[in-house]
């Protein structure tokens, strides 16, 4: 197996959890507890540069992770699964499902990139890549994603985890793979379930965006607003996320 992966649960659900640019699965540990192991089969996968796969270098590009993921669901002998996806996971979630026509049940994306991706300008960009060397740099894009509204410290704790959680070729690669990903034409095909879940606070990838790209190019979506949430509900408000998330999933567990 060529990336790392964790499981938790035994249950029949089968659900991949992918996390976005700036953290590695341990995004999810405030909410993976609250899954009924008995119900629920989670696989909690870290990408080339991430978490436990840091030592796995790569072409740091979508495609290359949904290819990953999708030999993380073999291994599993998952026939059907469901994806819970963070950020660039939501480019990634459309990928496995072009991929592997029927065998997605749905796709819960949080906070999503969408199959478009996130077209930024040349300052805007340069302010991304000096961000994987300057934690000021880097503090800000946390503020700029949770609204300018939490403490000095949570935004530097982001800072320390997303450090510790990733190496500067993947962040740099995954930039670059985010930022100019545009296959909505592709996308716009899949009947799958989608669940855009989107943060008022979100300064980036919020509701607004999302009306703009989700809900316009896929048939089968619906959204949910949180409204104490920026763009990592997972540690914003854990609780309605997880809420959200498991009424989805059970809803379309087949």
């Amino acid at each position: 197996m060529p990336i790392a992966y964790n499981t938790y649960g035994q249950g029949p659900i089968h659900v991949m959890m992918l996390h976005g640019w700036l953290s590695d699965c341990s995004i999810f540990d405030a909410i993976k507890p609250l899954f009924d192991p008995e119900t629920f089969t989670l696989a909690l996968v870290d990408y080339r540069g991430y978490g436990s796969s840091t030592a796995l270098s790569g072409e740091y590009t979508i495609p290359e992770i949904a290819s990953d993921a999708l030999e993380i669901a073999d291994n599993l002998h998952w026939d059907h699964f469901h994806i819970v996806g963070h950020s660039m996971a939501g480019t990634v979630a459309q990928r496995v499902c072009l991929a592997v026509r029927g065998r997605v049940r749905s796709v819960a994306a949080i906070t999503p990139v969408s199959a478009a991706g996130f077209a930024v300008d040349e300052p805007t960009l340069s302010f991304f890549q000096s961000a994987a060397d300057d934690d000021a740099a880097l503090a800000e894009v946390f503020n700029t994603l949770t609204g300018h509204r939490h403490a000095r410290s949570f935004l530097n704790y982001l800072v320390r985890k997303a450090r510790a959680g990733t190496t500067k070729a993947a962040f740099l690669g995954y930039l670059d793979a985010w930022t100019t990903a545009d296959f909505s034409a592709e996308a716009a095909k899949l009947d799958v379930p989608f669940l855009v879940i989107a943060g008022t606070h979100d300064e980036a990838l919020g509701p607004q965006h999302q009306r703009e790209t989700y809900l316009k190019h896929l048939s089968n979506v619906r959204m949910q607003v949180l409204e104490g949430a920026g763009h990592y509900p997972m540690l914003e408000t854990p609780p309605e996320l997880f809420t959200v998330v498991e009424a989805f999933l059970t809803e379309n567990a087949g």
